[in-house]
């Protein structure tokens, strides 16, 4: 199935203006003349989105919709599953993106006293005029080096601790939350719950708050595989069943995170020696 994984998938879109970027850490200017309605979205990186103008609707996988406007931000913690619409009023849309990771997460949250008594995943939060500057500000900044991970760092750091000021239990609290609930979920099933969708081994191993190295050799001792030879195992076993019912080639590369249908024949000749429709002949 196709997903959009923030903040990567924005990074190529005329529509996104990069403030500044390293790795899945990024800060973005979004301008829409029209609607994009139900995007289906995955985020590696915890988000919050600050609309200037019009509207955004997110609603989770539980069906939960959050909705935001003009002055409004949204906050949506790492791995969220989420359908979002983006609508525009009598003007262009007009929203602010910034995405940070667990180690910048780890950093903000510091020696914070921590209750954790709230756990909303997506939720709307309090702005304030100073959040507003904060971003028209680094807009207007020029800078010879977008990708300078030190500035970023500061700057979002910066920006979490203005949004801490109208929200501080909230805030805190629901970062905590996602970020605790992270630590309980083992490599297995982080992978098990998205396989099927077209994420890399780098968007699994920010998911799990790991470096890529670190991601791919806990993995390998854990499950005496690479994670890039068990997601093609588990994908060419779905594969595999959902042929055996009689599903198109085509649809089926979709299915499994697939998209290329030529990729997808390929790696699944390599897998099972045959092609897919080959299989399909000998299962009738």
């Amino acid at each position: 199935m196709e997903f959009h994984t923030f903040p990567k998938a924005l990074h190529c879109l005329e529509s996104v203006s990069v403030l500044l970027h390293s790795e899945n850490n990024s800060i973005l200017y979004k301008r829409l003349q029209n609607d994009v309605l139900n995007t289906d979205i995955l985020t590696v990186s915890h988000a919050i989105v600050f609309v200037i103008n019009g509207k955004v609707e997110v609603e989770d996988s539980n069906g939960k919709l959050t909705v935001a406007e003009n002055g409004e931000m949204i906050f949506m913690p790492r791995d969220s599953y989420i359908v979002s619409d983006y609508l525009k009023n009598s003007q262009d849309l007009e929203v602010f993106l910034l995405f940070f990771d667990h180690e910048i997460a780890l950093s903000f949250l510091g020696d914070k006293s921590l209750e954790c008594n709230a756990s909303e995943g997506v939720c709307t939060l309090k702005s304030s005029k100073n959040v507003y500057y904060f971003f028209e500000t680094l807009q207007k900044m020029k800078f010879t080096n977008k990708s300078d991970k030190a500035l970023l760092t500061l700057k979002i750091l910066e920006c979490l601790h203005l949004v801490m000021q109208e929200n501080e239990n909230k805030f805190i609290d629901t970062l905590y939350a996602s970020e605790r609930y992270k630590q309980k979920r083992n490599i297995s099933s982080l992978m098990l719950e998205h396989f099927e969708k077209n994420l890399t081994v780098s968007d699994f191993a920010s998911l799990s708050g790991m470096s890529l190295s670190t991601f791919n050799r806990e993995f390998k001792q854990q499950y005496g595989t690479t994670p890039k030879q068990w997601l093609i195992e588990k994908k060419m076993n779905r594969a595999h069943e959902f042929l055996s019912q009689g599903q198109s080639v085509t649809q089926v590369a979709f299915d499994v995170g697939y998209l290329n249908v030529s990729n997808f024949i390929k790696a699944y000749k390599s897998f099972y020696g045959k092609t897919p429709k080959s299989m399909q002949k000998n299962m009738i």
